[in-house]
């Protein structure tokens, strides 16, 4: 049966009308849209700075010898079967700035005068550069096969040049 008599007070019709926020309101609004897009920003961009971590542990009494992960630069390249990683410290520190891992180079070891050197190894691949920016703790990670290793391990003289292979 319907219902007879006035409506109560809680069910109007009346048309809801819209009005323009205040000005505290629309700057509250657009603070927090601001605020939350500079968070999703800083949640979607990865940091250029930090240098991700393999945190899976090893197994008691195992060690990886095929990568160089030990290195603190992060972008050390995996020695490749059939060779052994050797660090090599130049005679002149300022290479080190355009060396980059996964280049090839030329070892040369300087002799007792500077004028003459002898080649240790041929189209090297560089794994590491550490110390760029330090000339006294810089050096390089090179892969060699084993008899040029030894042969720049037992090597005397007053250090060792590179020639960067194009490519």
């Amino acid at each position: 049966m319907p219902r007879k008599g006035p409506a109560p007070p809680d069910e109007r019709l009346d048309p809801v009308r819209w009005r323009r926020p205040s000005r505290g309101a629309l700057l509250r609004l657009v603070s927090v849209a601001v605020l939350l897009t500079t968070a999703a920003a800083v949640l979607w961009i990865e940091p250029t700075g930090c240098v991700p971590t393999d945190s899976t542990p090893q197994p008691s009494g195992s060690s990886d010898r095929s990568t160089a992960s030990s290195a603190p630069s992060g972008t050390a390249r995996p020695i490749p079967p059939g060779s052994v990683g050797v660090p090599v410290r130049l005679a002149d520190p300022t290479a080190l700035s355009v060396v980059r891992p996964g280049n090839r180079v030329d070892l040369l070891r300087l002799d007792g005068d500077r004028d003459r050197t002898t080649p240790v190894a041929s189209a090297a691949l560089v794994l590491d550069v550490t110390g760029a920016d330090d000339p006294v703790t810089g050096g390089l990670l090179l892969a060699l096969d084993p008899d040029a290793a030894r042969q720049a391990v037992t090597a005397s003289g007053r250090g060792f040049a590179i020639v960067i292979r194009p490519g």
